[in-house]
């Protein structure tokens, strides 16, 4: 059993790092660069089926010439993508949020061009290098030929991409949009798997007398836990271990994270190294950073300077639907993937208070703001799950407490109270 769970952790750990090693742009750029030179030494493997006669049709300074334009265009195409990347990143902080930028870190389309424009002028360069050594013959020459077509097909495909792509990259709609399916993933993997696959931790659990302290290493945000890890080395000396800080949470150096019942000072220790600690948060286990990110967008839209309402409405619908979608599995039968391991549940209120209050505060002066989130709050507390609608009820008194004390026109207050009737009709 602990050889099988010793395996289970091993693979859930490989493809974690897989999938976060697949997110960095450094990562494509390797891959693509090592398939360019492949294709080089594809056209000296294929050079002895070029039937005779066909040598003579392409020579090696056409070939050359072509590979020229490749290395030459790469240079300054490459060079060209990565301003305009840096400048959408400084838009995109400005306009919307700083935190979006882990966003566009992430931004598939672009790394693939990138990574396509850099793996082509490394070929074009190892070619050029090639062919000016005897290391390709004749006939391997009309297959570096094909291949170049083949490349510059490739290149005038991911230029149409990177085109079309950045109509929208760094727009309101592209950059929630990705913010959003974020937090959709996370959101689905935290409903599929509740605490991570662990327990819950609730008021209810019994922590066992003389459990020992696990300590933070470091001081930041906990980014991330690796859950099949610390089940496997706890399992191994029979010991559990009690998670109290979760994803997200700001920790000081020392801070008590959590305790651990069984085991020795050992395992305390390597038990730390399965838990990062890190400047900022992250959106893979933390679903409510994505809407701190999208409530700081709609809050960046209500400020004095910039006074756009409707992306305020945009963002908070688009949180009430998040919100909404989240059914934690801990309300259903659900038998954990760890059994010695115990993590907190995700809180309702914090859930629904720390992306919408602050929308409710920043908008309380702007009645066509306050009457969408108290639609938005309504629609939850009649379709979320009873812990998350009881939050949204908290929060629809105090937004209409806050509009009702900001909002300098008595027609402005007027709607707001009609629509509030017009609410509570449907209620009944």
């Amino acid at each position: 059993m602990k050889l099988k769970n010793r395996v289970i952790a091993a693979f859930v750990t490989f493809g974690r790092r897989v999938r976060s090693a697949s997110r960095n742009l450094w990562t494509r750029v390797l891959l693509i660069s090592v398939l360019c030179l492949l294709a080089v030494l594809i056209a000296k493997v294929l050079g002895d089926f070029i039937p005779d006669g066909f040598a003579e049709i392409v020579g090696a300074e056409s070939v050359t010439e072509l590979l020229t334009i490749i290395a030459n265009a790469m240079l300054a195409v490459t060079t060209f993508s990565l301003s305009v990347m840096v400048t959408i990143h400084r838009a995109v902080a400005g306009q919307w949020t700083p935190r979006a930028h882990q966003m566009l870190l992430r931004d598939t389309p672009t790394q693939t061009v990138l990574a396509t424009f850099i793996g082509a002028y490394i070929y074009a360069l190892a070619s050029l290098i090639l062919l000016s050594t005897p290391f390709f013959g004749e006939a391997e020459i009309v297959v570096l030929f094909g291949v170049t077509l083949a490349v510059i097909a490739l290149i005038v495909a991911m230029i149409v991409r990177w085109i079309m792509h950045l109509q929208t990259w760094g727009s309101l709609e592209q950059t929630a949009t990705a913010i959003e399916t974020a937090a959709e993933t996370a959101f689905r993997e935290l409903a599929d798997r509740p605490c991570q696959g662990a327990n819950p931790l609730t008021p209810d659990t019994v922590i066992p007398a003389g459990a020992v302290d696990l300590l933070a290493r470091d001081t930041g945000y906990v980014q991330a836990v690796l859950f099949e890890k610390v089940s496997a080395d706890a399992e191994e000396e029979g010991a559990q271990v009690y998670f109290l800080a979760p994803i997200g949470r700001f920790v000081h150096r020392g801070d008590v994270i959590g305790h651990m019942a069984g085991g020795s000072d050992g395992l305390a220790r390597k038990i730390g190294t399965w838990i990062t600690i890190g400047p900022s948060r992250t959106p893979d286990q933390d679903p409510r950073f994505c809407l701190i990110m999208l409530s700081e967008v709609g809050s960046k839209a209500l400020s004095a300077g910039i006074n756009d309402p409707g992306t305020a409405i945009d963002v908070i619908g688009r949180i009430a639907r998040l919100i909404e979608g989240y059914s934690p599995g801990v309300d259903r039968d659900h038998t954990p993937d760890y059994s010695n391991l115990w993590a907190p549940v995700l809180d309702p209120v914090d859930l629904v208070q720390e992306p919408l209050a602050p929308l409710a505060r920043d908008g309380a002066a702007q009645v066509e703001v306050q009457i969408v989130l108290q639609k938005r709050l309504a629609g939850l507390a009649r379709h979320a799950p009873p812990a998350i609608a009881d939050a949204a009820r908290v929060l629809a008194k105090d937004a209409l407490a806050q509009a009702n004390a900001a909002i300098p026109g008595e027609g402005d207050r007027k709607r707001l109270a009609a629509a509030m009737v017009s609410l509570s009709k449907v209620r009944e």
